[in-house]
């Protein structure tokens, strides 16, 4: 059923964007829709795609998805052929309880740079091994919930790169920045144009270590300045 209803939403989006383009005019479709089945559909609007999901990038700015990730939510699924694009399961399952790993804090807003000046409101987690062996492939999943209309968005992301060495603190960056410890994110998500108080939840894993969750919430905003 949500196969079908996230199927009638592609179509309607490509559908108007198609309208659009064609200055209003209707039209008599020439294929039948696309197979969101297909990982790799014919697009039915014209237009860049650059994540090559089969979704034109004007339209995933209207269907909340990432332009430049096939796998918005991180489950393993094409977007079209994804039922719930932004909606990911946890997939994190650790049977050891060996403790090292803290999360110090979770920042949604008023995140600063190095030089202790501003920089722009993203999730940001600042982390430390308290043990005594290295950490090693990392991985997160975060759900954001708007505290109004309850709706969630939850995504999966392993973080290629990131250790800690024992005793080591760093921060954690989901930007777009494209620098290191800092990891993409969809930048057509609840975070950035949802203007209401939002909740974010995260888990953080290390592989053979406890994973370790935190909550924050974050204030009602300008939803593209990210400002309060």
């Amino acid at each position: 059923m949500f196969k079908k209803h996230f199927a009638l939403l592609v179509s309607a989006v490509l559908g108007s964007l198609l309208l659009a383009a064609c200055g209003g005019a209707s039209a008599t479709p020439t294929s039948q829709p696309a197979n969101i089945n297909n990982s790799k559909p014919a697009a039915t609007a014209s237009g860049p795609d650059a994540d090559g999901d089969g979704i034109p990038d004007s339209a995933e700015a209207l269907l909340g998805t990432d332009p430049n990730n096939a796998d918005t939510d991180g489950d393993g699924q094409n977007d079209l052929a994804d039922a719930q694009p932004t909606f990911a399961d946890n997939p994190i399952q650790e049977t050891s309880t060996q403790a090292g790993l803290k999360i110090n804090s979770v920042l949604v807003e008023n995140n600063v740079d190095a030089t202790g000046g501003g920089a722009p409101d993203h999730l940001e987690l600042q982390v430390t091994n308290t043990g005594a062996t290295e950490m090693t492939n990392f991985d997160v999943y975060y759900s954001t919930t708007d505290l109004v209309t309850n709706v969630v968005q939850a995504t999966y992301r392993t973080l290629p790169g990131f250790s800690l060495q024992p005793g080591e603190t760093k921060s954690l960056h989901f930007d777009n920045t494209s620098t290191p410890d800092h990891f993409s994110v969809n930048p057509n998500g609840m975070y950035y144009i949802d203007a209401n108080q939002l909740q974010v939840d995260v888990m953080l894993h290390a592989a053979g270590f406890a994973p370790q969750t935190a909550s924050v919430k974050k204030d009602a905003s300008d939803a593209e300045t990210g400002t309060d």
